[in-house]
Order: structure tokens, then C-alpha cells, then sequence
């Protein structure tokens, strides 16, 4: 193909194919002849289609095979979602409603919250990358590195045990963990929008945010998840379980 192209077609650019591997299921391709295949609607119906959505683009890199596991479906909605960033989503917007009225009191000059930006400008570029190149795994997997990191955050500073001070500096610690916790949730669902939209729009109304896009033509752009959208000030929603618990059997 490409000896005829560059015959018959020497100036002509060749077409860039994005091409995704092959489900496997126990070592073996999946065909209908074999009567191994998965009904996607009957894993939907189980396990809701984020856990889906997010196993399928997290366990197969572009290009390459992979082997289905409705296992690791499961695993995927408990740890990364629930367990993770569900996690984290409803013990920062708890901690907001109960120490600071739902409100958002942050110092954004603060010494803190200057060295936490300066993070994010080197935890993003490999999402945003690897997105770019349609390694939507790494991009993942890049994700997934935040959302951990950001709920040790909570358990390094502890919250709670700043909000019993009195004393003004410490409250405004207090007040600085948690507008850096809330607006780095505001950022991971515009980052997360493109797999997981339902998600991403549930963390926008429990944050009380709307996207307001960047000029341009297309709906979304990851130029959108920029530091500093929520305002001083700014109320947010009550907590709702983002990823209820799966019961099984």
C-alpha cells in the first residue's frame, strides 16, 4: 500500500489511522462463531457505564491487545472511582460545609497555595500530553496519580485538627487546604470529561460550577482546566455519592 501511494500519489500526505487493539476474553479473541462475546449493555446495566468507560480506556493502550476481565471492571468503579476520587470529592465538599459554611475563603497569594499551583502546572502537561497522543491510559493513569496524591494531602495536613485552632493564621491554613482541594476537583473533571462526561458533570453541580468554554470552535478543550475558576467566595453544592457502592453476589 504504501509502495502504490507513493506511485501514484508521491505529494500526497497518507491518512493517520488511530487504531485500537483487540478484546481478548481468557487468551482468546472474542467472536460471535466462538459465542464468547460481552454484552457491553449487560455490563451498563451491573456496573453503571462509567466503571465501563473508564475500564475500557484505562486496560487497553492504543494499538495493543488486551484481555477482558469483568473482575477488574469492578475493581476499576471500587478503587479509582469510588474509593478514589468519589472519595475524595465528598470528604472535601463535607469538610467545606462544616468548617467554612460552604463557602470558599482562600488567600491566593498565600505562601501555600502559590508552591501547590506551581505543582499543578507539572502534574498536568502528562495528562494533557498523553491525551494528545491518544494514550488515553497514561492520561489515566496520570489522573489517578492526583487524585492519590491529593487525598494524602488531606491526611498530611488534616483538616479537622486546623479547624479547632482559633488562631487567625491557622484558620487561614484551614481555608487554603480546602479551596486548593476544591478547585483541583474542578480541574480533574474537565479533565476527565472526555471518558467520563456523567462524572465530570456530577463533580461541576456538586462544586456549583458551570464550564464556561474557551473561545473556539470545538465544545471542549483542555486549554479549559486552568488554575483559579472558582472565585473567592464562591458556595458550593452538598455532597453526593459520586460512585454508590455496587452491591454483589
Amino acid at each position: 500500500l504504501i509502495m502504490l501511494h507513493a506511485i501514484g500519489f508521491p505529494d500526497l500526505q497518507m491518512p493517520q489511522l488511530l487504531v485500537h487493539g483487540w478484546w481478548n476474553l481468557g487468551g482468546a479473541k472474542m467472536s460471535k462463531s466462538a459465542g464468547n462475546i460481552i454484552d457491553p449493555f449487560v455490563l451498563i446495566d451491573k456496573y453503571g457505564s462509567d466503571a465501563l468507560r473508564y475500564y475500557l480506556m484505562r486496560d487497553i493502550a492504543t494499538g495493543k491487545d488486551s484481555d477482558f476481565s469483568e473482575e477488574r471492571v469492578l475493581s476499576a468503579h471500587d478503587e479509582a472511582l469510588a474509593n478514589s476520587l468519589g472519595n475524595l470529592l465528598n470528604r472535601t465538599l463535607q469538610m467545606v460545609a462544616q468548617f467554612c459554611s460552604r463557602t470558599l475563603q482562600a488567600d491566593r497569594a498565600s505562601e501555600v497555595l502559590t508552591k501547590w499551583r506551581s505543582n499543578w502546572a507539572e502534574l498536568t502537561p502528562p495528562v494533557t500530553e498523553s491525551y494528545q497522543s491518544y494514550h488515553i491510559d497514561s492520561a489515566l493513569t496520570a489522573l489517578q496519580i492526583i487524585v492519590t496524591s491529593l487525598n494524602r494531602l488531606i491526611q498530611d495536613k488534616r483538616p479537622w485538627d486546623l479547624a479547632k485552632a482559633s488562631e487567625p493564621k491557622t484558620r487561614q491554613q484551614l481555608f487554603d487546604v480546602l479551596y486548593f482541594l476544591t478547585e483541583s476537583l474542578r480541574i480533574i473533571a474537565i479533565l476527565i470529561l472526555p471518558v467520563l462526561p456523567r462524572a465530570a458533570n456530577k463533580i461541576f453541580d456538586q462544586l456549583n460550577w458551570k464550564m464556561e468554554l474557551s473561545e473556539k470552535d470545538e465544545r471542549f478543550s483542555l486549554e479549559d482546566a486552568t488554575w483559579g475558576g472558582l472565585p473567592d467566595g464562591h458556595v458550593v453544592g452538598k455532597p453526593v455519592p459520586l460512585f454508590p457502592r455496587i452491591e454483589t453476589t
